[in-house]
């Protein structure tokens, strides 16, 4: 016995023991549920104190109201799920209800579901960072969770599947869902060397998602469609809006990411004793850098960050920042660096944190923190202050608004920019203080506050990483664009098979800055560059020598080489020949990366494409007039078969690869 959906574009149908297909009309193309074990999915529940597993393979299905309904026959007055057909034919939504004498630990759908071969010209889109294309014919076999929000798991509630140009967008809107991909090698289940699936766990408020059915398309077609879905959702915020909202935002508009991280270092052991306290740079300094780079180096737009001002340097003793900490030269100092970086024409931006607490602060309280299901405080990392404790983010936005914090920051230094650490980067929390209980829902809403709050004092307001609920809360993410010279921090691609692709900007782009963060070599960072050529994206630099770095640069400092990873240290007759390497690098890429964000802010990534097999040449377009291509091959290209497409004659002498 079997059930149908049906409409002009699609056709579902359903077995009584779970299994079932989706015709996708549109393209002829077949999708089918789980290909080693035919069910609908699992569930765990929770009744009279005991916990029962359900396999969803023995169900009664029926059809009300052009909805499926599917009852588990082992608990038929505990879970029920539904499948339906909406208004526009092409979408299917996935929900379940549970009886109020039931606790669901968790329903797990689609189970491995929607799969793919490696014959199939597949592909899983998982939106982490810019976002991630995993191939079904990779040859590698693994499980990846991708929590939603969580630190590199989906920044988007979504995930989108090609097979074969047919294309299917997976959706949801809970913080609740964890996405699966899984690959599976020589598998007898589909007699394929490769099977890749994708699977859907749900908890607490997580009830449903939505399947919708693109047709023939690839994964610019899913941004696209997705890109509706957060209009819907009211993220999608373009900067037309919020540059009109807050006039300085439009100063982030081709502007690169300057940040001295440490302008007081000061560590702590594991017993909290104080190893080291140096001063990096002191205020002064900093001004007279940020006075380098646009005096010397003709750098118009910036945004330019100080971190480590606080009362005891960088990730010490949060909440408690003022006054700014005396080695760099107190508040006064800090007030007149303000000054005449602003004079610049820059943004000025001071990194903080209310997400983390240090033992050694002076309103260190057990009351700020959150705490675990059994009552115990909740440690974040060990950072340079020690251990650092979370805080409740209701706590975090009370200590915000404190007299002594944000307010006082903006009377005395009045920086025109502000940046609240991991805030976006972390993922949503849960707190079990029965005085401020949280919920991951009760976390984003808290978080937003704090942004808005921020926003009102400061203007421009950005934060760690970047998740799609702060985007209209925000104006600027530092560290979607990459860590430390790389794509990811924790993710290796090639352990996925995995390519990096700039989903991002097909959906987000002309709503918000994206920045990397951390420092990298840029004596080996030409690939890191061609990538934010690729996204359209200014670089950020927060790799420093000590104080003024520039004075006292060695002589024999390394110049680069063509056809090689240092190539952007390079200035042979050109407009960085004679600088130290630090400004070499910051020449030749500003100069690149900064004007073609300002012809392309506004605008998405239309199309994107590898043009090559081997993935290293590839094509993007922004908007309708912006075309580039970027060739990530190394070697002298020009005689490699295969690129000569690639090389042009420079009328400057020289050859553009």
């Amino acid at each position: 016995m079997s059930v149908t959906l049906e409409s002009q574009d699609l056709k579902f149908e359903i077995s009584k023991n779970g299994s079932y297909k989706v015709i996708d009309k549109q393209t002829n193309m077949i999708w089918r549920s789980n290909p080693y074990i035919p069910r609908f999915g699992s569930a765990t529940i929770r009744t009279e104190g005991r916990i029962h597993y359900l396999s969803l393979d023995n169900l009664e299905i029926s059809k009300i109201d052009g909805e499926i309904r599917l009852i588990c026959k082992e608990q038929k007055d505990d879970l029920s799920f539904h499948v339906k057909l909406l208004d526009d034919g092409r979408t299917l939504e996935f929900s379940y209800d549970a009886s109020e004498n039931v606790e669901v630990e968790n329903v797990r759908l689609l189970d491995d579901g929607l799969w793919l071969t490696d014959v199939d010209e597949g592909y899983i889109i998982v939106p982490v960072r810019e976002g991630l294309l995993i191939p079904s014919n990779s040859g590698r076999a693994f499980i990846r969770m991708f929590e939603t929000f969580a630190y590199e798991g989906c920044h988007m509630e979504m995930l989108g599947i090609v097979k074969r140009k047919s294309a299917v967008m997976i959706t949801w809107h809970d913080p609740y869902v964890t996405a699966e991909v899984r690959s599976t090698l020589n598998s007898a289940a589909a007699q394929a060397r490769q099977i890749l699936s994708v699977s859907l766990d749900l908890k607490k408020t997580a009830r449903a998602f939505r399947m919708r059915f693109l047709g023939e398309g690839d994964y610019v077609t899913i941004a696209k469609a997705y890109r509706e879905e957060a209009r819907r959702k009211g993220w999608l915020v373009r900067w037309r809006q919020k540059i009109r909202e807050t006039p300085n935002a439009a100063k982030l508009i081709g502007a690169s990411n300057f940040k001295l991280w440490h302008c007081l270092d000061r560590r702590l052991d594991y017993k909290m004793n104080e190893k080291s306290v140096t001063v990096n740079w002191t205020f002064e300094e900093a001004a007279e850098i940020a006075e380098h780079l646009k005096n010397d180096l003709g750098i118009e737009r910036a945004i330019f960050i100080i971190g480590g001002w606080i009362h005891r340097g960088y990730d010490n003793q949060h909440p408690d920042i003022l006054p700014a900490c005396p080695e760099c030269g107190g508040n006064e100092a800090l007030a007149e660096a303000s000054k005449r970086i602003k004079n610049l024409g820059y943004l000025f931006c001071l990194h903080d944190n209310y997400q983390d607490i240090y033992r050694d602060a002076p309103s260190w309280s057990e009351d700020y923190v959150m705490k675990t299901p059994d009552g115990c405080l909740m440690k974040g990392g060990f950072w340079a202050g020690g251990q650092a404790w979370l805080i409740c983010s209701k706590k975090g936005l009370e200590l915000a608004k404190r007299p002594q914090n944000l307010p006082e920051v903006k009377k005395l230094f009045d920086p025109n920019a502000y940046f609240n650490d991991t805030t976006f980067a972390a993922g949503l929390y849960e707190c079990y203080d029965p005085d401020h209980p949280l919920t991951k829902w009760d976390d984003m809403k808290y978080k937003q506050a704090l942004c808005k709050y921020t926003m009102s004092l400061f203007g421009v307001f950005g934060s760690e990483c970047g998740r799609e609920w702060g985007i209209p809360y925000s104006h600027f993410f530092e560290g979607l664009g990459g860590v430390s010279g790389r794509h990811y921090h924790s993710i290796d691609p090639s352990s996925l098979g995995a390519r990096v692709i700039p989903f991002f900007e097909m959906v987000y782009r002309d709503c918000i800055a994206v920045y990397g963060k951390y420092s990298y070599d840029y004596s080996r960072a030409a690939e890191y560059v061609l990538h934010h050529i690729i996204i359209g994206r200014p670089l950020h630099y927060h790799s420093w020598d000590r104080g003024l770095y520039w004075k006292k640069a060695p002589k024999d400092e390394l110049q680069g080489w063509p056809y090689d990873s240092s190539c952007f240290i390079r200035a042979d007759n050109g407009w960085a020949e004679g600088l130290c390497l630090i400004d070499r690098f910051i020449k030749n890429t500003h100069e690149i990366l900064s004007p073609l964000h300002e012809i392309t802010a506004e605008t998405t990534m239309t199309k994107h494409e590898f043009l090559t097999s081997d993935f290293r040449v590839e094509h993007v377009v922004f908007g309708e007039d912006v075309d580039i291509v970027v060739n990530k091959a190394s070697g002298e290209f020009g005689r490699i078969r295969g690129y000569v497409d690639y090389v042009h004659a420079s009328k400057m002498g020289g050859e553009v690869i």
